[in-house]
């Protein structure tokens, strides 16, 4: 079954130009081929069967393969592939015999051989622009049925979905990682760094520090969930928290403060079905005075210099649970050569045994002199272990006298 060419629209023309600037403003960027675009590579080769197969986009003079199977190649010049005609075209072309046809006939991996069976069908985004193509490959010639046909149809449209989706979580992640503070703070002995590792490309974890007027401020969140809807509810959450700072660093009680944001976020938390745990916390710089509110999540600890372990928690509800919920600020003190944790649950996944991750972060503590070095622990732990959820942590340490 060889479809006829319906006109070329040409590289020049308005459509290319709306092509090339969606590639462009959806992010897919040339990075090697990608384990989720290969296994629908894989998948063609096998219902087909065929012995290649790829997903294909173009980056203006350039075409590159996200997900392949069958051959390895990088980037090549676009008008050396066939898939540049499917892309021409607009639409699925089928070609029994790519010998026998004008369009593919002098094309290098058709002269030397290894390329006499073609399939492409277009790859477009949500209004319709062609951003790629998937396409089948056979070294005989070959005919399709109407049901293989309405296949690779099938297999598209999940191309086109990964394609998407890769694209929005990618800049969703760009953001998020932006809205966090950009680096270790370091003030008159203090430091205080922190880490975010989604369990996905995004996640509901957040966390946030900073000075101001003497006064560093620290807070985190987990919402319930992950992905890309978490994460908007933790941006909110973290952009209506930084309201309060001023009011907090003024002499507000943070009770207080944190009830007004609840409020705030529970239209937003309602229509969502979220919740957020929350330890949001205030040190006076001159004399480690800690005010803190533990909203649900009771995952922040506190090493005295004699040794000695102080969990900050409360008993307090989670943000979002009852609309008439109220929180309560807490005391504590950070003194010279004191450290303090604050982590999400995620971090739980990753101890050996969750149950008694008491001991094992107060050993974390104990066993690192500085910030930096106790979250590349946590780095490692990301790395070597399968983790289950966000995992997200703040750690403060004050010098000694």
């Amino acid at each position: 079954m060889t479809q006829a060419a319906t006109g070329d629209l040409g590289r020049g023309s308005a459509d290319e130009e709306r092509r090339q600037r969606t590639v462009t403003a959806l992010g897919l960027i040339e990075d090697g081929p990608q384990e989720r675009f290969d296994r629908i590579a894989r998948l063609a080769t096998t219902i087909f069967g065929v012995p290649m197969a790829a997903i294909t986009v173009f980056d203006g003079d350039r075409a590159w393969f996200p997900g392949q199977h069958g051959f390895a190649s990088g980037p090549v010049p676009r008008d050396r592939t066939l898939c540049e005609r499917t892309v021409v075209e607009g639409r699925l072309i089928v070609c029994d015999d790519t010998r026998l046809d004008p369009r593919f006939r002098d094309k290098e991996g058709v002269r030397e051989g290894r390329v006499v069976f073609y399939a492409g069908h277009p790859l477009r985004d949500r209004s319709g622009t062609i951003i790629g193509t998937l396409c089948i490959y056979d070294d005989r010639p070959r005919h399709l049925t109407d049901d293989q046909v309405t296949a690779l149809g099938d297999l598209a449209s999940w191309a086109e979905r990964e394609l998407r989706s890769e694209a929005e979580m990618s800049a969703a992640g760009a953001v998020q990682s932006a809205m966090l503070p950009p680096g270790d703070l370091e003030v008159d002995g203090w430091h205080v760094a922190g880490i975010c590792r989604p369990a996905l490309a995004v996640g509901g974890d957040f966390y946030d520090y900073g000075v101001a007027h003497g006064t560093l401020h620290v807070g985190m969140g987990d919402v319930m969930g992950k992905g890309t809807g978490a994460a908007l509810v933790g941006a909110g959450a973290r952009a209506a928290l930084r309201g309060t700072h001023a009011a907090v660093t003024a002499g507000a009680d943070l009770g207080v403060t944190i009830t007004h944001v609840a409020r705030s976020l529970l239209p937003d938390l309602e229509r969502a079905e979220s919740f957020v745990t929350l330890f949001e916390a205030a040190v006076d710089l001159e004399d480690g005075l800690i005010r803190y509110v533990d909203a649900g999540m009771g995952l922040a600890l506190l090493r005295h210099a004699d040794g000695t372990l102080e969990r900050l928690v409360g008993r307090d509800r989670p943000l979002g649970v009852l609309p008439d919920d109220h929180w309560t600020e807490h005391e504590a003190e950070l003194g010279p050569g004191d450290r303090m944790i604050v982590f999400s649950d995620g971090l739980l996944d990753l101890l050996d045994d969750p149950d008694t991750w008491l001991d094992a972060v107060a050993e974390l503590l104990a066993g690192h002199d500085t910030a930096t070095a106790l979250l590349a622990v946590v780095a490692s732990l990301t790395e070597d272990r399968v983790a289950l959820d966000d995992v997200t942590v703040v750690a403060v340490y004050r010098a000694a006298r």
